[in-house]
């Protein structure tokens, strides 16, 4: 295959991701959130000086990995995070499949890396169906995705949704429980850390303004509150530790 047709079907099937997460239900999971974690992956494949061509596995992974969230107008806060990424890359393979694409190495490559950032069996699979280099690349995947966990945009919006919905609410709390847990916080990459610290350091400003301090104070406790700030200002000195 040569260098035109790959890149000519790598942008059909981008364009396609992008048509699809315009349709999206879930607004914490939308065609802003894909771009994001696109663009992040691609800062990262910089940094750690990947050619054109894992640039461009990338890009594709990361414009389909949530597309499985367009499937049902109320995805589930609990069940969809260890379903996602098996279920979009089911949905990158039959649409090459049908656009008879599949022959495409780089869209091969893109499926295989979304379904190994499955929750749970994502790190027995990367090992089983993964080459080192095919790594590398599913680790770049996860940061840039979690890297967006902390974007402003994000954080604002989640905050949003949480005053308006019970459902979300609850799905808040889970949320910065979750991201901000030691476990969650610790990057695949080198790259990212600086990332990561920065992000880390915004997020802490922004809760702590008064409005913002206050209403976590009064929907979640001033005990849970703490907690999560001081997982916050312990992660970001951890981080300092390795510039």
């Amino acid at each position: 295959m040569n260098f035109n047709t790959n890149k000519t079907q790598q942008y059909k099937l981008v364009q396609q991701a992008k048509r699809i997460m315009k349709k999206t239900h879930d607004p914490i999971h939308d065609i802003h959130h894909v771009a994001r974690v696109a663009a992040f992956s691609q800062k990262l494949a910089h940094d750690t000086k990947l050619s054109e061509k894992e640039i461009d596995i990338l890009t594709l992974a990361a414009w389909w990995h949530d597309t499985s969230r367009t499937l049902t107008k109320k995805p589930s806060v609990i069940i969809m995070p260890f379903l996602d990424d098996a279920i979009s890359a089911f949905l990158l393979l039959i649409t090459a499949l049908r656009f008879r694409f599949f022959f495409n190495p780089t869209i091969r490559t893109a499926v295989k890396i979304i379904f190994c950032k499955t929750i749970g069996t994502g790190g027995y699979l990367r090992k089983t169906l993964l080459t080192k280099k095919q790594q590398v690349l599913a680790d770049i995947l996860h940061d840039a995705d979690m890297l967006d966990i902390l974007h402003e945009k994000r954080a604002k919006q989640m905050f949003t949704l949480a005053e308006s919905s019970p459902i979300y609410h609850v799905g808040y709390k889970l949320a910065v429980w979750w991201f901000l847990s030691a476990s969650t916080l610790k990057t695949k990459t080198e790259a990212a850390k600086k990332y990561l610290l920065s992000m880390l350091e915004e997020f802490v400003l922004w809760i702590k303004q008064k409005d913002i301090l206050l209403w976590h104070v009064q929907k979640y406790g001033q005990k849970w509150v703490n907690k999560q700030i001081t997982k916050c200002h312990n992660s970001i000195l951890e981080l300092k530790t390795v510039f």
